[in-house]
């Protein structure tokens, strides 16, 4: 172990006297950012109170449930609710930082980090085109101490670039733009996330995966997408995976 360390640190140092440029900085200051942070994941990975207390100091005080959520839960759900939030115009607020671990890990489970709930993510550093870096992901499927997500980005796809190029070019008709766009299986444009920015978004469907809840910002804003999004999502899964055993 003592030799691999070492080892790393050498190459650190050789990293650090390569960066050049600005843009080389940039890259090396945001790798060694999330060198550091994902060695704080390491630390922390075995210890099971670290994301119980993250949840608690961050998540639940920044997240206010509101009455549409309150109602579509289940009934013990509802009790946690109401022992541990304060209620006011038609929303609820927590306000017990005493909170039980059992009854967090059901809030996390069946609140916060449910089905088409929309998180903010760190997908690590990136190399060449991997994708990297904080980005807002909504969940598919919550497996308690991973998660099933696909990525979301603000960074308009260059298979939309080009075909809207084309129609600023006048070579395709707006109907034939959007046929286009449609046909583009991997691809989903998302036109609002409820509780974000009002901006449009894309995810692009090759890129899900699973990851460790070590990887969300407890800090971060939770969202959520509508019911119309995240059909399409499902549907384009389908139909890639489709395409897949089909080649």
């Amino acid at each position: 172990m003592k030799k691999a360390y070492l080892e790393c640190l050498k190459k650190l140092r050789i990293l650090r006297k390569s960066l050049a440029d600005n843009i080389d900085k940039k890259r090396g200051k945001l790798y060694f950012t999330w060198l550091k942070d994902k060695t704080e994941k390491v630390i922390n990975e075995k210890d099971e109170n670290y994301i119980y207390k993250n949840v608690v100091n961050y998540t639940l005080p920044n997240y206010v449930i509101t009455q549409y959520t309150f109602n579509k839960s289940n009934k013990s759900i509802k009790n946690i609710i109401k022992k541990n939030y304060s209620f006011k115009e038609n929303k609820y607020t927590f306000n017990n930082p005493k909170i039980s671990v059992d009854n967090v890990k059901l809030l996390m489970r069946y609140v916060l980090f449910k089905r088409g709930n929309v998180i903010w993510l760190d997908f690590g550093f990136n190399i060449g085109n991997e994708f990297g870096g904080m980005h807002p992901a909504v969940i598919l499927k919550n497996f308690d101490n991973d998660l099933f997500v696909v990525p979301i980005s603000s960074k308009k796809p260059p298979e939309y670039v080009k075909i809207e190029q084309d129609l600023k070019d006048k070579k395709i008709t707006e109907d034939e733009c959007q046929k286009r766009k449609n046909a583009i299986t991997e691809i989903i444009e998302i036109s609002k996330i409820n509780g974000f920015r009002n901006m449009l978004r894309w995810s692009r469907i090759t890129r899900m995966k699973k990851v460790s809840i070590l990887r969300v910002n407890f800090s971060g804003t939770i969202g959520t997408l509508n019911g119309r999004d995240m059909n399409a999502i499902a549907e384009k899964i389908s139909i890639e995976l489709g395409n897949k055993k089909a080649n």
